[in-house]
């Protein structure tokens, strides 16, 4: 109980960064963007950290392509969509600064939050690691999976609400409507993860599927 409670309140304290740093430090709304963007690669890269070590550890190769957590084929999939992702949302800023609709120093305020972030994805990392030896290929698609859903979060959200803000010229409203999303979708996937039961895996596609 001890350690769900301190997981949840990890990737809420990740979650609430931005958000602090928009509402009272006056960070801009679009580095709060960048800020969850940067955030969603970390926890991508704790979860190849994690897929690496466990496969090492004399996990059956078969098991490991019938979970679909191969460490490259998720970086591939995952780090591609991320990568275009963030293309994506630089040339949005790029079109809104050029319009003066957002403020230069919106990457400055995406840096000032990282430290913050990157220290508790590290401590949630941490707390991963101490206890992977006991972990199945079950624990680690689940998290593969909350990975694909999380990219897809991403895109829906950010690809519908960029083109909106586009129009509008109110980033304040984009961020509001993702930071609900994110922290909803993000503290629904760790109480998932941490309540699921050890159920059988089923076949999937290599690749598919944090």
């Amino acid at each position: 109980m001890l350690r769900r409670f301190f997981k949840l309140s990890l990737r809420a304290g990740a979650q609430g960064v931005p958000i602090a740093g928009v509402a009272a430090a006056g960070w801009s709304p679009a580095g709060g963007l960048i800020l969850y963007w940067a955030e969603s690669v970390l926890l991508l890269g704790a979860t190849a950290i994690l897929l690496a070590l466990w496969a090492r550890r004399g996990a059956d190769p078969a098991e490991i392509a019938r979970a679909g957590i191969r460490t490259r084929d998720v970086l591939l999939v995952h780090g591609g969509a991320f990568g275009i992702f963030g293309l994506f949302l630089a040339g949005i800023l790029f079109i809104l600064t050029d319009k003066g609709m957002v403020a230069p120093g919106t990457l400055v305020d995406a840096l000032a939050g990282l430290p913050w972030v990157a220290l508790f994805v590290g401590v949630e990392l941490a707390v991963d690691l101490a206890r992977l030896r006991a972990a199945s290929a079950a624990d680690l698609a689940r998290r593969v999976d909350a990975g694909t859903k999380r990219f897809l979060l991403f895109w829906l959200v950010g690809f519908v609400g960029g083109l909106a803000l586009v129009f509008s010229g109110k980033p304040l409203v984009l961020f509001t409507l993702f930071a609900a999303f994110k922290v909803t979708f993000e503290v629904g996937a760790v109480l998932r993860h941490l309540t699921a039961a050890k159920a059988p895996l089923p076949l999937v596609h290599p690749g598919s599927g944090v």
